[in-house]
């Protein structure tokens, strides 16, 4: 019996749709029950001479396929957290249509609303390649979901980011000129906000807390800081102490609290993420069956993200499984505050070279309940500067009793600069 065909329509032929429309060219032909029914594109294109693309009808606005009928899978590669994406994508869900996306925005801002649509219309949305490019993380933490309850995942979820901090370390370059190297490179955008503020990371982050603790993590739920801040003399001072610092999207549950971050942070040097290098993602995910599992991959580029679309894509015309689970009702639920934070930090400040210093900041710790784990007096001439540089870490305290602290030390006449301070995160 022949298998029924399927038909696909694609919306956006940039950078992952030239890298999808390839993979098809290649790969379609061992999929007879799939055609290409329609492609929107703004800028004219060439399609492969392929049994897959026959009769495949061009728009030059994406806008008209929601009134297109003759698709079974609407795969949206434009991007955007609202206008026509978001319209398609709804449109094609109401209209009892899977869709697949690369589009971590939207799937992050309109979880709950995607969710509801999809269930009430018996269809699938998936989106693999809208998190981590060509790790398979959300198809791997929907199987641990069979079998085993997620208590954590960390990791590096922005390679953007993780090649800055990176060829920082490697080349002894400032975060500005390796920013530029890396737009010439093509792995940042000619505006980078997104990637080295955090705010990339913290869409991926809300998409797999969500996923995990099936519930609706709101992108403002999330504690979020970037790298663009981060001093060179810094990623020295933390090699030299054992660590790296790397850009890590955290999610946790305890009991019916959860706690989601995304912040710049010191991790040891043996650690599972702080070897994972350059535009690379690494991400742990931790439960209570399997301890920890690690999982590292390209985590962007036309080719992994493109992959990770097409095994959606395959994975529909294999079981229609939705990713997207039923929103738990438990009201009981609550999302931590950063400032209930309770672990380790560094701390870096920048002082008068005079005595009294020392005791000053031990005086402003004590008073917050918080302990010198080691201390590190850098010599002015190593450093080139007339002032002192004393890098401290800490035991656990409480995130609010530090920053109560920095604000009265930062006071203190004999600081000359804010003090540099990043969490410690022992995994």
């Amino acid at each position: 019996m022949a298998l029924e065909k399927k038909k696909i329509a694609i919306a956006g032929i940039g950078t992952v749709g030239k890298g999808l429309v390839k993979i098809l060219e290649q790969f379609g032909s061992e999929i007879p029950n799939l055609k290409v029914s329609v492609i929107a594109s703004r800028k004219k294109i060439r399609l492969p001479k392929k049994k897959i693309f026959k009769d495949t009808v061009i728009l030059n606005d994406a806008k008209k396929l929601i009134k297109f009928e003759d698709y079974d899978i609407l795969v949206e590669l434009i991007g955007g957290d609202d206008g026509i994406a978001k319209e398609i994508v709804i449109n094609a869900l109401k209209k009892k249509k899977h869709v697949v996306t690369a589009n971590k925005a939207m799937i992050s801002k309109y979880w709950k609303d995607i969710n509801y649509i999809s269930k009430a219309n018996k269809c699938s949305i998936k989106y693999e390649a809208a998190v981590a490019g060509g790790v398979p993380i959300i198809k791997i933490i929907d199987e641990f979901l069979i079998s085993n309850k997620i208590s954590r995942i960390y990791g590096i979820l922005n390679g953007t980011s993780n090649f800055i901090l990176t060829k920082m370390l490697t080349t002894g370059k400032n975060f500005n000129e390796i920013l530029k190297e890396a737009q010439k490179l093509g792995y940042a955008e000619a505006n980078p906000t997104f990637d080295i503020d955090g705010i990339d990371t913290a869409h991926k982050l809300s998409i797999l807390s969500s996923l995990s603790f099936n519930v609706d993590s709101e992108l403002n739920k999330i504690k979020t800081e970037g790298i663009r801040n981060i001093n060179l003399l810094d990623l020295k001072f933390a090699d030299s102490l054992g660590y790296k610092i790397k850009l890590l999207g955290i999610c946790e549950i305890k009991g019916k609290i959860i706690k989601n971050y995304v912040y710049p942070c010191l991790v040891e040097k043996d650690n599972f993420i702080a070897n994972v290098d350059g535009v690379y993602n690494g991400v742990v995910v931790e439960s209570d069956f399997c301890n920890k599992s690690f999982f590292q991959g390209e985590g962007a580029g036309s080719f992994p993200t493109a992959t990770s679309v097409f095994s959606d894509i395959k994975s529909i015309l294999d079981s229609d499984v939705s990713h997207l689970k039923k929103l738990t009702n438990n009201k009981n639920i609550q999302f931590s505050k950063p400032e209930k934070r309770f672990g380790k930090y560094y701390l870096r400040f920048t002082t008068d070279d005079k005595p009294g210093v020392i005791s000053g900041i031990a005086k402003e710790f004590k008073k917050n309940n918080i302990s010198m784990k080691s201390m590190l007096q850098e010599d002015s001439k190593i450093i080139k500067s007339k002032d002192a540089t004393i890098v401290i870490t800490t035991h656990d305290c409480e995130e609010k009793n530090m920053i109560d602290a920095l604000v009265r030390i930062n006071k203190m006449n004999f600081i000359k600069k804010k003090t540099v301070y990043f969490r410690i995160e022992n995994f």
